[in-house]
Formats: C-alpha cells, sequence, structure tokens
C-alpha cells in the first residue's frame, strides 16, 4: 500500500510518504489507537469487547453534557474516563466471577452503554467548553509550507498510553500473566507459575474500558461535539487493527506495537480510497478483505508449526 501511494500520488514537490503523512494518519486515527491498544489485552488474554464503540459514544455525551451542567475540565476528563473503566470492570466482573462468554457479557454493556447514551440525547451536543476547545486546538508545529505537520495532544496522549501498554504486557508480571491466559486453559498453567489469572482477567477488561474512556474523550476532541450515533462499528475497526498487526484472535500471540501498525495500515487504506475518489464505504470492504488475508494467515502459520 505504502509502494502504491508513492508511486501514484508522489511528485516532483512532494513525496506521498512524510511525517505530514503519518502526522494526519495520527491525528485522524489516534483515538483508534488507543482503543486497539485496550482491545490488544483482551485479545491476547483470549477474551473479546464488544462494547467499547457504545462506550466512546457514551463517553462523548457525558462530556458534553457535564460541560454543560458547569462542570470543570479536569473533572469532566476524569468523569469521561472513569465512565469507561466502569463498563470494563462491569464485563470483567460478569466474565471471571459469574463465568459468562465474553462475547456475551460485553454484547450485554454495548446495550447498555448504547441505552445510556440515548438517555443523554439524541441529537448531537456540541462541545463549546474553552478549556476544551483549546486543548482539541493545541499543536506543535514543524518544517513549512507543504511540508507542514504538527503534534496535537491527541497524538501525544496516544503515543502515551501505547508506550504505557508496552511496559505493562513486555516487561512485568502482569503481562506475562495476560500472554499465560491466552493459551485457553482458563489460566491453570498460569497458576501453577505462581501467577494470579483471575485478578488479570478482570484487569483486561478494567484496561480496555479504560481506553475506552480516554478514546471517548479523544474522539470528543476530535469532533468538538458528542453523538449517540457514534462509534458504531467501531469496536470491529479495532478488532481490525490488532489482527492486522499480528495478534491472533485465539489469544497469546501478539505485540502491542503490532496493533500500532495496524491503526496505521487502517489509516493509509482510508488515504488511500479517498485519493482514488471511492465511497468511503470502500473502506470497509478492504479492511474486511485485509482482515480475512491475516486471519487466514495466521491460521496457516499456526497449523505449520503443529
Amino acid at each position: 500500500m505504502l509502494g502504491v501511494g508513492q508511486s501514484r500520488y508522489s511528485t516532483d514537490r512532494a513525496s506521498f510518504l512524510s511525517m505530514k503523512l503519518l502526522s494526519n494518519l495520527l491525528i485522524d486515527n489516534s483515538y483508534l489507537l488507543v482503543l486497539a491498544v485496550g482491545m490488544t489485552f483482551v485479545i491476547l488474554a483470549g477474551g473479546i469487547d464488544l462494547s467499547v464503540g457504545a462506550v466512546v459514544a457514551l463517553v462523548g455525551l457525558a462530556t458534553a453534557r457535564l460541560f454543560t451542567a458547569g462542570l470543570p475540565l479536569p473533572v469532566v476528563l476524569v468523569v469521561g474516563v472513569l465512565i469507561g473503566t466502569s463498563c470494563g470492570l462491569i464485563i470483567g466482573v460478569m466474565v471471571q466471577v459469574f463465568e459468562i462468554q465474553p462475547f456475551i457479557a460485553s454484547l450485554a454493556v454495548m446495550f447498555l452503554a448504547r441505552g445510556l447514551a440515548n438517555v443523554v440525547s439524541t441529537n448531537s451536543l456540541a462541545i463549546d467548553d474553552p478549556g476544551f476547545s483549546a486543548l482539541a486546538s493545541w499543536s506543535l508545529k514543524f518544517g513549512e509550507g507543504r511540508g507542514l505537520w504538527r503534534i496535537n495532544a491527541s497524538i501525544l496522549i496516544a503515543l502515551a498510553v501505547l508506550l504505557v501498554a508496552v511496559y505493562l504486557l513486555h516487561y512485568t508480571r502482569f503481562g506475562r500473566t495476560v500472554y499465560g491466559l491466552g493459551a485457553g486453559d482458563r489460566g491453570a498453567a498460569v497458576q501453577l507459575m505462581g501467577l494470579k489469572p483471575a485478578r488479570t482477567r478482570v484487569w483486561v477488561y478494567v484496561i480496555s474500558g479504560t481506553c475506552a474512556g480516554i478514546a471517548g474523550i479523544l474522539f470528543a476532541l476530535y469532533t468538538k461535539s458528542g453523538f449517540n450515533l457514534t462509534g458504531i462499528g467501531m469496536e470491529l475497526d479495532a478488532i481490525a487493527a490488532v489482527v492486522i498487526g499480528g495478534t491472533l484472535l485465539s489469544g497469546g500471540v501478539g505485540f502491542v506495537l503490532g496493533t500500532g501498525a495496524g491503526v496505521l495500515v487502517y489509516g493509509l487504506i482510508q488515504v488511500l480510497i479517498a485519493r482514488e475518489g471511492l465511497d468511503s464505504w470502500w473502506t470497509r470492504v478492504f479492511i474486511g478483505a485485509v482482515l480475512l488475508a491475516f486471519v487466514v494467515l495466521q491460521r496457516v502459520i499456526a497449523v505449520r508449526r503443529r
């Protein structure tokens, strides 16, 4: 895809592959990066979280309502993130304590979050808080002319979340437990190693919910509004980015940095489709084809390793 873009859209004055392209991809998909990072934890542990798109919508509308009520910016941001954390905790408890399948548990919370979003408002709510608007418009600019690119607050937050995830998954006891849970024996092997699978199984959903809360804030920064229909299908975009990044849907294998690359691939497909003048729905077609290819490839590799 990079080769196609470079050959078709590079000129003598500007290259398709540039810091400007990378910057724009991150600005447009920072919320998806955070969402996919949280999803990586869940999938690595052998689970799934279908609620994240609805949580993004709920957080966006709650943010708009809280600003209308006169709450200060720090309080609104914290409450928004905690909404996501609470949703993740509910799923984690349902999965671990009541042994409900992750698909069913997260589906129930998805309906709950989407319903609450509709209760808050069925209309788009603009966010005009001065502090929030300043945060949304802030950026560091580099270069000049056509080579101008920038880093905004959303990029910094998304990259910070990614780096924290890398540390947790690859350099901590918690991360080893997450990978161990993906073995498919309900954590029996992990428990024999002296690790705590039950607590970790709850925590991966808490992390996913927290990331969904942060993503809801980032999407609100991106659109400066909240809307009850936001995030429909966003959970599938996050899952696609995780799988494209090399994480097995069966769990236990994958890297969070690969998820970051998967998000960039997703964004690049959107850019190429827009440049070709195709309908935006073609993005779903191409993502579906790429996802299918990656799933089949993963299966072939897994079979050959046996």
